[in-house]
């Protein structure tokens, strides 16, 4: 009995130490965003999604309701550009999602590195 109370002890400080850290984890909603690099740029047209990752923007800033325009490096022409509706900010991996839908998730985004607020 003694051994099951521990036991219970152990996991209930466990919980209460792991939870906050996994909620602080997640990304969450920012207004505004300003980065160094570019990573990719998930583009969906007509249902179909393409990948672009030797890219541009026209701006290293952004906050929601601008517009942002994507260059494609390769061939130097505008791929998109898109009114910005959401910003989610990873703040241990410094990385910035942009989208062009409200919400957590978009259907075409940005993801940007060395990300701040």
């Amino acid at each position: 009995m003694l051994m099951i109370k521990k036991i219970h002890f152990i996991l209930t400080i466990a919980f209460l130490i792991l939870v906050p850290l996994s909620i602080k984890a997640q990304p969450s909603q920012v207004p505004d965003a300003s980065w160094g690099s570019v990573d990719h740029f998930k583009h969906n047209s007509s249902g179909e999604s393409q990948t672009f990752k030797n890219i541009k923007l026209s701006s290293n800033s952004i906050a929601v309701g601008k517009d942002i325009t994507v260059i494609n490096l390769d061939t130097g022409n505008e791929i998109a550009t898109f009114n910005v509706k959401s910003i989610r900010y990873g703040r241990q991996v410094k990385m910035c999602w942009i989208g062009d839908s409200v919400g957590m998730i978009s259907e075409s985004y940005i993801t940007v590195k060395e990300c701040t607020r």
